[in-house]
C-alpha cells in the first residue's frame, strides 16, 4: 500500500508548487513560483497602502469643502404664525367688535351702588365720578374713575367695579378725624383734620364739627431736634388720645381741650372745664395716664382739708420718678 500511495504523489519540479491539480481527472495542474507568489503578496499589501492614502485624502478633501445645512422648518413656527395671525386679527377687529359690545342695551347703566359716605354723600360722589345712567359699562374706566375720588380730601381710599351687566358698584373709605391741628392753607394759619395715623387731610370749614381735642406747638417748618421731630411729637399725642378715648369717667375725651406738644417742655394737656395745666413731659405716656386718673378722682372729690380740684394751680406728671405733685392754686 505504500508503494501505490506514493504513486499519486505529484513530484517537485524545478521548486515549483502544484496550484489546483487534482491528480486522475484529467486537469492540467497549475504551476506556481515562489517568486509570483511573493510578488502577489508585494502587490496586495501596496495596493492596499493605495487605497488608505486615497481614503485619507478624501477625508481631507470633505473637511475642507464647505457644509451645508439642510434648511428645516421648525415645529412651533406654525402655531407662532397662527397666534400673530389671530392678534392682528384681533387688533383689527377690536374697535368693530367693541362699538357693537357697548350698543347693546343690555350693557347700559342701571343702578349706581355707592357705599362707605359719612362726610360725604352719595350725591356728591356721583357727580364726582361723572357716571350717568345708560352709559355704556363696557366703556367705563373703573381705575381713571377711582382716582378722581381719591382726589378728594376726605377720601382715603377708593374702589369701583363693574357688576355685569348693568351695576356699577363704588366703595370708598373715608378718613376719620382724631384731632384739630394748625398749619398754614390757602387762607393763612388755619385748623385741619388730623386723622389716627398722623395725616393732615383736610381743612376745616365753616359749619364743620369743631368739637375735638386741639394739638398746638407745632411750627409750619418743625424739624428735628429737642424733645423729637414733629412726627415724633404727633405720635405721642396720639398716643395719650388714644388712652383718653377709653371714656374715664374722671377723663372723658369732650373734657380734654388741648395738648400742647413744645421742644423741650414735652407734652402738656388742658382741660375743658378748668384751665390749669397738665405737665406730661416726655415719654411713658401710659404710666402717667394712670396715675392721672387717680389724681383726678381724688381731686374731684373734697378732701379734708377742703382742697377741690378748683384750687389747683397745676400738675406735674413728671415731677419725681412715681412722684405726682399738685400745686394749690393759694400756695404761690
Amino acid at each position: 500500500m505504500r508503494k501505490i500511495g506514493s504513486l499519486f504523489r505529484l513530484p517537485k519540479k524545478n521548486n515549483r508548487n502544484v496550484r489546483g491539480g487534482i491528480a486522475g481527472q484529467g486537469k492540467q495542474p497549475v504551476f506556481t513560483s515562489r517568486a509570483a507568489v511573493q510578488h502577489q503578496k508585494r502587490g496586495g499589501i501596496v495596493s492596499r497602502i493605495r487605497s488608505l492614502f486615497k481614503r485619507s485624502a478624501r477625508r481631507k478633501e470633505l473637511k475642507r469643502m464647505p457644509v451645508v445645512a439642510q434648511r428645516r422648518t421648525p415645529r412651533g413656527l406654525i402655531p407662532v404664525c397662527l397666534l400673530a395671525l389671530l392678534v392682528s386679527l384681533g387688533f383689527l377687529l377690536y374697535s368693530p367688535l367693541m362699538n357693537a359690545v357697548s350698543g347693546m342695551n343690555i350693557f347700559k347703566i342701571q343702578d349706581i351702588s355707592i357705599n362707605g359716605c359719612r362726610k360725604t354723600s352719595p350725591s356728591m360722589i356721583r357727580e364726582l365720578t361723572g357716571i350717568r345712567y345708560q352709559a355704556s359699562l363696557v366703556r367705563l374706566n373703573p381705575e381713571h374713575i377711582a382716582a378722581i375720588l381719591r382726589s378728594h380730601p376726605w377720601i382715603a381710599a377708593a374702589e369701583v367695579t363693574r357688576d355685569w351687566p348693568d351695576v356699577v358698584v363704588v366703595s370708598i373709605k373715608e378718613y376719620i378725624p382724631e384731632a384739630l391741628i394748625t398749619q398754614d392753607g390757602p387762607g393763612g394759619r388755619q385748623f385741619f383734620y388730623l386723622d389716627k395715623s398722623g395725616v393732615v387731610f383736610a381743612p376745616v370749614e365753616p359749619g364743620q364739627d369743631m368739637d375735638l381735642p386741639v394739638i398746638t406747638g407745632l411750627e409750619a417748618k418743625d424739624g428735628g431736634g429737642g424733645n423729637g421731630s414733629r412726627s415724633e411729637r404727633i405720635s405721642e399725642a396720639l398716643a395719650l388720645l388714644k388712652l383718653v378715648r377709653q371714656n374715664n369717667p374722671n377723663l372723658p375725651l369732650q373734657n380734654l381741650s388741648e395738648i400742647h406738644v413744645g421742644r423741650d417742655a414735652g407734652m402738656t394737656i388742658y382741660l375743658a372745664d378748668y384751665p390749669f395745666p397738665i405737665y406730661f413731659g416726655v415719654g411713658a405716656i401710659r404710666t402717667k395716664y394712670s396715675r392721672l386718673k387717680r389724681v383726678l378722682e381724688v381731686l374731684y372729690k373734697e378732701t379734708e382739708q377742703g382742697m377741690t380740684i378748683a384750687d389747683v394751680a397745676y400738675i406735674r406728671m413728671d415731677y419725681l420718678e412715681n412722684k405726682v405733685l399738685v400745686a394749690h392754686s393759694g400756695s404761690g
